[in-house]
């Protein structure tokens, strides 16, 4: 990689400023809602990966780090590397000895390290050979199955404690706080849910992903240039593998039409074999597009038994759907009662993964260990899910609650009452608002 090259990717070296004409930060200026996740990449000394699906803010996050610090430090202090422009992993050890080097680099960010085949090799040289000692150092991808192989090639090579960071959509919490909905405690959220669940509904649309936020904000649907995006990450990603688009397409719309209810892997699609869903089930899991509970936390890896299958954020219910050709646009008009009831459960599975996910800190997070369903002929419990030392039973039911159980909270539209929560306070605080039932 030629200096030109390096320097046109490090803008702050030279031009004050330079934030107007970052392509990442200038696409913010036509947006009406921005939201920056103070702190959600924390600072600490080593290496440090940070990981979730295309189009949610990686590099946005970055860019905005970098200005931050680059306002208090010699902005050659920074050094920023696109993966995607460098050639292989000789060239990465190379950029970074000599760069690192001549600038004596105290913060070094690799964006999309996974784009650089063997990436773990170049990193494991560079920290053997001392280049990243006491330095600041993010790299970041998009494929949870690279990074997890890399991460394992490097043993007592990355930062101390955490050093796996998962980032995922917005969270619907911070989706309120984007609309200036920012309650401190469940109670405060409780007499504010009819303010509340009109944001909700809204976020059954967008779900996390900020430009379609904006989208829906601005023209009141999501369409399909948007939709076209999200659609050629997808793709784009499979192709890098040798998978078929149009497979994982076929899946993701069975698993749209399977939505709340258990399913094996051959009912999905079943035009196709169940050991190719079961494989492009995993390749899903591992690009953020989808995730999936078992029956029992003791179940093996790669069971063959039914399981419940969500999409990690409602916007990408939608897609699934924009993908099979079943929809082109879409607004808070086409959200039926069964519609709202799928985009619920959905909701409550992406706030509680990523609730526990931060919660526990943990390297190799895996939602299984602390959430599973329960299902008997005739009851099933959507989430049996452990917060501490404690575990309960929770159901979606958006509409009205038929028949109740002992022992069961039952998420709702706006009921509270001994044993119901309205949902959008539970989303806004998953385990505190679950403490309401004791009162």
């Amino acid at each position: 990689m030629e200096i030109e090259e390096i320097a046109a990717q490090n803008p702050w070296w030279r031009t004050k400023g330079w934030e107007r004409e970052d392509r990442h930060l200038k696409r913010l200026e036509k947006y009406r809602y921005i939201y920056h996740r103070e702190g959600y990449i924390p600072k600490k000394r080593g290496v440090i990966i940070v990981y979730g699906p295309r189009q949610v803010g990686k590099t946005t996050s970055i860019k905005k780090a970098i200005s931050k610090i680059a306002a208090g430090e010699k902005t050659t202090d920074i050094l920023y590397l696109n993966g995607e422009m460098i050639r292989d992993r000789f060239e990465l050890n190379s950029v970074v000895r000599i760069v690192a080097g001549l600038y004596k680099s105290t913060h070094i960010f690799i964006d999309e390290v996974s784009a650089v085949k063997e990436w773990e090799r170049a990193i494991k040289a560079l920290v053997d050979d001392g280049i990243f000692e006491e330095k600041y150092v993010v790299l970041t991808g998009s494929s949870s199955v690279n990074i997890m192989k890399g991460a394992e090639r490097l043993p007592g090579r990355m930062a101390e404690g955490q050093y796996k960071f998962r980032y995922y959509p917005l969270s619907f919490r911070e989706v309120a706080n984007l609309y200036g909905i920012k309650p401190k405690t469940p109670k405060e959220a409780v007499v504010q849910v009819d303010k509340l669940n009109p944001i909700l509904y809204k976020y059954f649309i967008h779900g996390g992903f900020i430009r379609a936020l904006n989208a829906l904000e601005k023209n009141g649907f999501v369409g399909e240039e948007l939709f076209a995006i999200y659609s050629a990450w997808i793709d784009g990603e499979l192709a890098k593998i040798k998978r078929s688009p149009e497979t994982a397409t076929q899946i993701m719309d069975g698993i749209a039409n399977v939505l709340t209810n258990d399913v094996s892997w051959s009912a999905l699609a079943k035009t196709i074999s169940h050991p190719t869903v079961a494989e492009y089930a995993e390749i899903l899991k591992n690009m953020f597009v989808i995730d999936y509970l078992e029956k029992s936390k003791r179940a093996r890896i790669g069971t063959t038994k039914n399981k419940k299958v969500y999409f990690i954020d409602p916007f990408l219910y939608w897609l699934a759907l924009f993908k099979s050709r079943k929809i082109n646009a879409v607004g808070i008009t086409d959200i039926d009662s069964t519609c709202a009831g799928k985009l619920a459960e959905i909701s409550t599975y992406a706030n509680i993964l990523q609730y526990l996910d931060l919660k526990y800190g943990e390297n190799d997070f895996d939602i299984r260990r602390y959430v599973r369903f329960e299902k008997e002929r005739s009851w099933e419990t959507d989430f049996v899910a452990k917060f501490g030392k404690k575990t309960y039973r929770i159901e979606c039911k958006f509409g009205k609650v038929v028949k109740e159980r002992e022992g069961v909270v039952y998420l709702t539209k706006n009921t509270l009452e001994e044993n119901k929560v309205p949902l959008a306070v539970f989303l806004l605080f998953p385990e505190q608002s679950l403490q309401l039932l004791k009162a």
